[in-house]
């Protein structure tokens, strides 16, 4: 009975640390990539799903915000929105560009990728907007925990990029309950880019 306490009174104290703690950032630290700024041809920004059927995530919420900023100071020329969906029509790409337009920004320098339907799609698919438009430099916004996949995606098929993280990310504010969300975002993360690495998914 002893141990069984004492293994019940661990698991209280782990949960009570992965709600009320930064343990979860901190395990999720080795997957965040932040590279200086500097200018680029074009600022991407990947889309990160949806809460349900109309409305967009909080990740790919925050993505957008802090891409179309970047933009606003000069970092980019372009704006690519990279994301389809699963789920049929808009994609995720066309739904940001919508929100881009509504807030002001010119429609000559929105491109959509709207097909792809996953880091590697977005990587490839981006890549062919790149060549076509004679694009060569790039900054990379997506979520802290999913910019170390991400940029090694890019790298590895040639893309010249500078990876920017949301800077006031859910992953960096996260408590209580939402740290549970979270620490399964990041223990996915890691599955995949082990998974991506060995090769056996893309």
């Amino acid at each position: 009975m002893g141990y069984l306490r004492i293994i019940l009174v661990a698991v209280v104290v782990f949960a009570v640390a992965l709600l009320f703690s930064p343990v979860v950032q901190m395990i999720g630290e080795p997957l965040v990539v932040k590279d200086p700024l500097r200018k680029a041809d074009a600022v991407v920004v990947l889309s990160g799903g949806w809460e349900n059927e109309n409305k967009l995530s909080q990740s790919t919420l925050e993505r957008y915000k802090y891409g179309m900023k970047l933009y606003q100071k000069g970092y980019g020329h372009y704006i690519i929105f990279s994301g389809g969906n699963m789920n049929g029509n808009p994609s995720e790409a066309e739904k940001m560009a919508e929100m881009a337009l509504t807030d002001g920004f010119p429609n000559e320098t929105i491109i959509i990728e709207g097909n792809s339907e996953s880091t590697w799609e977005n990587t490839l698919f981006v890549k062919k907007i790149l060549l076509d438009r004679q694009l060569k430099t790039v900054i990379l916004v997506t979520s802290p925990y999913h910019t170390l996949r991400a940029k090694t995606m890019f790298k590895e098929k040639g893309i010249d990029v500078t990876t920017a993280p949301v800077l006031n990310s859910e992953f960096f504010a996260a408590t209580g309950t939402d740290n549970y969300r979270i620490a399964r975002l990041i223990f996915t993360e890691y599955l995949k880019f082990g998974l991506y690495k060995l090769n056996i998914i893309r």
